[in-house]
């Protein structure tokens, strides 16, 4: 859906940690799966599936300083404590907003550097697995 052509940007994207609303994040990325596998029995066909675990997990990447709010926000390690939540909005103005809920966040490696002539010294990647299921715009994954 747009509104005067104008489809959800980056501008429209809101992201909530522990901190609060998150300002100094370049990137979200986040996604979930449950496979299947072919049952076979007598014959070269299927006669079904079987369902695999449910899996979930993304990484972001945050400017130093938003990074070092996360950091306080968890207690000083972002590994130790309990699972966090991270809300994701997104919805420019007129446009009906669509929030994804990743309600049991764990991070799972950190990763950072420099380099001459970078704006953004010292960004923070961060991986994590989603200990509970991602809820996509209000609904359950599973």
């Amino acid at each position: 859906m747009s509104v005067n052509d104008n489809l959800y940007d980056w501008e429209g994207v809101e992201i909530q940690l522990p901190g609060g609303i998150a300002v100094g994040i370049s990137d979200i990325s986040y996604s979930d799966e449950r496979g299947i596998e072919p049952r076979y029995g007598k014959g070269s066909k299927p006669r079904g599936y079987g369902r695999k675990n449910y899996k979930a997990s993304g990484n972001m990447k945050l400017d130093r300083d938003e990074f070092e709010t996360l950091q306080a926000a968890l207690g000083g390690s972002v590994y130790k404590g309990d699972p966090f939540q991270i809300v994701v909005s997104y919805g420019n103005d007129g446009q009906e907003t669509k929030t994804d809920t990743l309600p049991a966040v764990k991070i799972t490696k950190q990763d950072t550097g420099a380099s001459q002539d970078d704006d953004n010294a010292g960004s923070v990647k961060c991986d994590f697995t989603c200990i509970k299921p991602i809820k996509w715009n209000g609904q359950d994954a599973l």
